[in-house]
């Protein structure tokens, strides 16, 4: 497993420790030795339950000290005994176009490379994003539609992870890869923003500023990260299954309008029972979102422009208004997800404030540093 210390990386291994299963999970860590290795899983694992209870899951793991993006030259032999990868780590920097496709591209297939040297592997479950549909894309993406090399995308992370995905198939047809590509993941069914305060922000900054650059009936589709991590470890240990691409997303049945959505904020933070919000176009009304944006939060210090630049991407997200079809995934005899009206008041209970909330998520919108390289000019990219 690569991305262990990250949001769903640590969903996953909380949800499968916890089970009990007899599975060894052998994680691939950027750190100086395994002990430190270990203190960042049991960091993350923290997240989801209490410091003794992640110390001692953290002990369950098998932790390889290493970097993805050069795991071609990994010659540990636990690596060797893997039977099932998940491959989740990702730099999920927005911006920084460069330093994003080296590590998300130049990574995996270095780590593709290193799996074909894995004698009993069995699957190969890579983790994209739905968003590789691009800006362009029809109202239903289908679990058909693979990226188009023509697509119009509005961030350097979802080009980098369109491009892995048409090379993985074409460069590696030897190997057992399935394709699992999330929605937006928000929040946690039952821990709120505990685990992770990513993308949350976002909808409670919207509903902030009372603006959005849709109509309230277009559709947001979003899961939770605890039910991402169960359909990982479902696609990746299921003995047989029927395809090797999945959408984990709420599909048409669980999918969300934005009057729903404010509808639920209503419902859990009670204002005036109207909660207007004002329609406007992103790519008309730029001053109009930053004199918005300045009324509500200010634009004093670095950590404001940023938020407002985010503010800015994400809404062009939302303005997409796409549902990803999870057919597939529901076919092959998986929960539906919950849907967000059911479990936003979960997410507002335990939030901080929408800065610091976007403080905690800062790492994908700060503009990255010139990527180092050793000696030998191989880039050194940071992976989550």
């Amino acid at each position: 497993m690569t991305g262990a210390t990250g949001l769903i990386g640590g969903a996953v291994l909380h949800r499968a420790l916890e089970a009990g299963d007899d599975a060894t999970w052998v994680c691939l860590v950027r750190c100086a030795g395994v002990e430190q290795g270990r203190q960042r899983i049991a960091a993350r694992l923290a997240r989801f339950t209490d410091a003794f209870t992640a110390q001692r899951l953290a002990r369950k793991v098998e932790v390889v000290p290493g970097d993805f993006t050069r795991a071609d030259l990994d010659r540990d032999p636990r690596l060797d005994d893997c039977t099932h990868v998940l491959h989740l780590a990702a730099d999920t920097s927005w911006w920084g176009d460069e330093r994003v496709y080296r590590t998300n591209y130049d990574g995996t297939l270095a780590l593709a490379r290193r799996a074909q040297a894995m004698p009993k592997l069995r699957r190969f479950l890579h983790v994209g994003t739905a968003m590789i549909c691009g800006a362009d894309a029809a109202a239903i993406v289908a679990e058909t539609d693979y990226p188009a090399a023509e697509a119009r995308h509005i961030v350097a992370y979802t080009v980098s992870k369109a491009a892995t995905e048409t090379s993985l198939a074409a460069r590696f047809p030897d190997l057992p890869i399935v394709v699992a590509r999330p929605s937006i993941v928000v929040g946690h069914a039952s821990l709120g923003a505990g685990p992770s305060s990513s993308i949350l922000w976002v909808l409670r900054a919207a509903d902030a500023l009372r603006m959005l650059p849709c109509a309230p009936e277009s559709h947001v589709d979003v899961v939770p990260a605890d039910w991402v991590a169960e359909m990982l470890v479902g696609l990746l240990t299921k003995p047989t299954l029927r395809h090797d691409l999945y959408h984990l997303s709420a599909g048409m049945s669980g999918r969300t309008t934005w009057a729903e959505v404010i509808a639920a904020f209503e419902a859990a933070e009670p204002s005036d029972g109207v909660r207007a919000f004002r329609p406007f176009d992103l790519a008309a009304d730029r001053t109009v979102l930053r004199r918005r944006f300045a009324e509500v939060f200010g634009l004093d210090g670095p950590l404001k422009q940023a938020m407002l630049r985010a503010v800015r991407a994400y809404y062009a997200f939302c303005a997409l208004d796409v549902t990803f079809a999870n057919d597939r995934l529901l076919a092959e005899g998986f929960a539906p997800a919950p849907r967000l009206p059911a479990y936003l008041p979960v997410c507002l209970a335990n939030a901080a404030t929408i800065v610091e909330q976007f403080a905690d998520d800062i790492e994908m919108f700060a503009v990255p540093p010139p990527v180092p390289e050793d000696a030998a000019g191989t880039a050194l990219a940071a992976s989550a």
